[in-house]
């Protein structure tokens, strides 16, 4: 739990130092011409003139961000189960921080990429997210909530292919989101 609390917090963190260098307070100081956030934007401005920080903002592309939600997801390899145990915990946190991380870089994407610029990262995410959840659904490397209903004698042919499924998507994720 502490480890998930730990996670969280870093993403918090790193949100932040994200936000406040792409508004140019890379030295921890905010700037005053810093592009307002979605919910402020909506407000009346008390400036007419778009500042120049604000008309030159630039969302982080999807192979810019990878590395930040690597750090964030605590992804250091990709996530490859087919090799142990079908009850392994291991693996199942690995999984599960692969699928976190491929739905947050989705939602990331969808928000600041409304275009559908980067449609094949998004769709490759999904994919990786349903493999995930399939593997979860099954009990697999301890990831459902109940114990397993199919006998562990199927399990442990079975979850070491779903699982390559998984790790299979992750890799066309990962392919996607770094091609140009």
């Amino acid at each position: 739990m502490f480890t998930r609390r730990f996670t969280l917090a870093l993403s918090a963190a790193a949100t932040t130092l994200l936000t406040l260098s792409a508004c140019g307070g890379g030295d921890g100081q905010a700037t005053d011409d810093r592009k307002p956030t979605r919910a402020a934007s909506s407000a009346p401005s008390q400036s007419k003139q778009p500042s120049a920080a604000a008309s030159s903002y630039k969302p982080a592309t999807p192979a810019e961000l990878l590395p930040a939600y690597r750090t964030v997801y605590g992804m250091t390899t990709s996530p490859m189960c087919s090799h142990v145990a079908w009850d392994d915990p291991g693996c199942g946190e690995d999984l599960t921080a692969a699928g976190e991380l491929a739905g947050a870089m989705a939602e990331s994407i969808e928000q600041d990429f409304p275009d559908g610029r980067y449609t094949e990262v998004e769709k490759s995410a999904d994919h990786v997210v349903k493999a995930v959840n399939t593997v979860r659904k099954l009990g697999c490397y301890g990831m459902g909530s109940t114990p397993p209903k199919t006998d562990s004698a199927k399990l442990r042919e079975l979850c070491p292919s779903v699982s390559t499924i998984a790790s299979l998507a992750w890799l066309n994720f990962e392919s996607n989101v770094t091609l140009p």
